[in-house]
């Protein structure tokens, strides 16, 4: 049977099918990202610390806007090319509109890349106010020389870390009640030079309550690898499968037993606990133990002489003087070492904003808590801000001028916003760097300090840049003064997770796109020889969805990147 209005519209609708489903498909599609965006304004505007502003790079997302636009006037001239029956047009107009959705891909690749490699830290000082102060930049090799790090290229000899915990371990304790993490016991081996340094401290056995034989899985002294912590592991979950089953064979023929022959129990079948119903169970119990396993919910394995090994801080739950603890409940003893857990990282944003707010609601002067901050003790950090102060008074004494030209008093008057008081952007530091940090006020007053350009700062902070590194400050964080840390992923905080989630799912939209229109384009032909209406119609549906997409970036575009 043929489907009535495939080609041809409805008189009533004017539509076709496949027209009306995209429109019903694109209203859901509105009601999707609609929400989105809504939610994204609800909790900035709401937002109970200060909200990011203006951190992504505009460039590429200024080209990718254009670029979209452009793909929306190439799919149109595609489709006008196919109702005018010009197939080589076609082509060209499509292939066009592909290499222009794989230009947005790959630019938003190349934004992602460095939102992955860019590292923040929340500075958590143990004074009587922690101060909060987030320090933004790029971690670094290091190298590690007699228990101080210093800043090394990879490659070059020598001991070299990067952002890491490490402790000098004597013993390791895997739990086998959940499983063990493959990655970090290769990882371990690795950084220890061989399998053969882990020993086991005594045989892991599984013994029969029963009889009293024991079944040794892995014998003392053998070494760590993933097979043996996974026979061990596969021992343990056949115990506990074992000894379930025997529970439940008891619990039930105890439950037989007080259902078939006693009468103890009331009209709402709770059991009324007689004396021949405990000594029922207390049988019953000693009779249980006697046919369950005994298996050790542990392994454990010790490292003679004791190694340093090294965790990315995503591994590790919490950290003391004498051990860590891994996601998967790994137990690593021996002695923490404070250097190599250090984070060594190339400054490039200082950001005091939220210090300034928990010192108004201590109801201290923020200038005064900033001054007391651990990160303003590091000379090259204190040069830039020294600097930034500078900038802002030249700064605030030109919205000064502005405000009395324009007859703007009190609460009208153009004053800094907090980030201009309490953030230093990396562009800033490397206007400071250009102007070698001397006389930031007189050159602000007079436009003099020269800031890097957009194509400088194309996907942000160029740590490649021999210049731009000049003015990142080197500072090492001990590990005690990091209250939070993470690369701005959804981990770093609300902004980046709606950010990758919005531009994420309409990165999916645009693959879906490509894929959509690339097969009009590669496997069209011959639906264009048998019907070319028919696949104009198609591409018209794709264009449609085409259009859409390029709407939502046109909307997502100044929401997120010039907010």
């Amino acid at each position: 049977m043929e489907i009535p209005f495939v080609v041809n519209a409805r008189k009533d609708t004017g539509l076709n099918n496949s027209k009306v489903g995209i429109w019903l498909f694109l209203a859901s599609e509105v009601t999707l990202f609609g929400g989105l965006f809504s939610g994204y304004l609800f909790l900035r505007i709401y937002a109970d610390y200060p909200w990011p502003e203006r951190t992504l790079p505009i460039l590429p997302g200024l080209l990718n806007t254009f670029i979209l636009i452009g793909s929306s006037v190439t799919i149109v001239f595609a489709w006008a090319a196919l109702k005018m029956r010009q197939w080589r047009k076609f082509q060209i107009y499509m292939w066009i509109t592909l290499i222009c959705a794989a230009l947005f891909m790959v630019l938003k690749g190349f934004e992602y890349q460095a939102k992955f490699n860019h590292q923040g830290v929340r500075i958590l000082d143990d004074g009587p106010v922690n101060d909060f102060a987030i320090l933004e930049g790029h971690t670094h090799y290091a190298k590690l020389d007699h228990g101080e790090i210093h800043h090394a290229e990879k490659g070059d000899e020598g001991y070299f870390v990067q952002n890491r915990i490490s402790i000098r371990a004597s013993e390791l304790t895997f739990t086998l009640t959940r499983p063990v993490h493959d990655s970090y016991v290769s990882q371990m081996i690795k950084q220890a030079g061989g399998s053969d340094k882990f020993k086991l401290i005594s045989e892991y056995a599984v013994k029969d309550s029963k009889t009293g034989e024991s079944v040794a899985l892995l014998d003392e002294d053998s070494s760590l690898s993933t097979d043996n912590l996974d026979l061990a592991e596969e021992g343990f979950v056949d115990s506990r499968n074992h000894d379930a089953a025997i529970r439940t064979a008891f619990l039930k023929g105890d439950w037989d037993y007080m259902r078939d022959e006693l009468d103890n129990h009331d009209a709402g079948w709770k059991v009324v606990m007689t004396e021949e119903w405990k000594a029922r169970q207390k049988e019953s119990s000693v009779k249980m133990k006697g046919h369950l396993v005994e298996a050790p919910a542990t392994v454990t394995y010790k490292l003679d002489p004791p190694l340093i090994l090294h965790f990315d801080p995503d591994a590790v739950v919490s950290h003391s003087s004498e051990q860590l603890k891994l996601r998967d409940d790994t137990t690593i003893k021996g002695v923490f070492d404070v250097a190599g857990s250090s984070l060594p990282m190339a400054v490039d944003g200082i950001d005091f904003r939220f210090t300034a707010q928990r010192a108004v609601e201590e109801g201290i002067d923020p200038a005064s808590m900033i001054a007391g901050s651990w990160v303003l003790e590091d000379p090259d950090v204190k040069k830039v801000w020294d600097a930034h102060q500078e900038w802002l008074r030249a700064h605030t004494e030109y919205l000064d001028e502005k405000s009395a030209r324009k007859g703007r008093t009190g609460d009208d008057a153009y004053v800094p916003s907090e980030s201009e008081k309490y953030r230093v952007n990396w562009d800033q530091m490397v206007s400071y760097q250009r102007a070698n940090y001397e006389d930031i006020y007189e050159k602000a007053k007079n436009g003099e300090l020269v800031k890097p350009n957009w194509i400088e700062g194309f996907v942000g902070p160029n740590h490649k840049n021999t210049e731009f590194l000049k003015a990142f400050p080197e500072i090492v964080v001990p590990r005690d003064k990091i209250g939070f840390e993470s690369t701005f992923t959804p981990k770093w905080n609300t902004y980046y997770a709606i950010y990758f989630t919005i531009t994420g799912l309409h990165g999916l939209h645009v693959i879906g796109g490509m894929i959509v229109l690339g097969y009009y384009l590669f496997f069209g032909r011959k639906m264009y020889e048998s019907n070319p209406e028919w696949l104009a119609n198609r591409v018209e549906v794709g264009g449609l969805f085409w259009h859409f997409v390029d709407l939502v970036w046109i909307f997502l575009f100044p929401i997120l990147y010039l907010m």
